[in-house]
């Protein structure tokens, strides 16, 4: 069990760099694509992994491949909808950065998704 924890951190920590290294590129080509606040949005990203892995874990624990189809496709349903809420409040709250935070979410919003896919795949095989 503990081999799988350091392993998934292990890869998380590869896609936080994976994620800066992105933002320091597009920074150099297009700075305005983004937000100040990147490093909050990668922390956010790695909290809900982090978060998600042992929910995911705990819920596979039980055995039962009902309630994990169900948690899964809860949580993603969720998942989505705070993510759109995030967005909107920001884009309410501060209309002047709007692009540059709804671009930067945006991807690593799928940098995380990838990974977090390939990570539950991992776990329920």
């Amino acid at each position: 069990m503990e081999s799988r924890h350091s392993k998934f951190f292990i890869s998380l920590f590869c896609v936080i760099a994976l994620t800066v290294a992105l933002t320091f590129a597009l920074k150099c080509f297009a700075p305005q694509t983004i937000t100040a606040f990147w490093p909050l949005i990668i922390l956010f990203f790695a909290a809900v992994n982090v978060v998600m892995h042992f929910m995911t874990l705990k819920v596979k624990s039980k055995n039962d491949i009902n309630k994990t189809t169900h948690f899964h496709m809860i949580v993603t349903v969720v998942k989505l909808i705070a993510y759109l809420a995030i967005i909107a409040t920001y884009m309410i709250k501060f209309p002047d950065d709007a692009k540059a935070f709804v671009v930067t979410f945006l991807m690593y919003y799928l940098c995380f998704t990838f990974f977090e896919t390939f990570v539950k795949i991992k776990i329920n095989n």
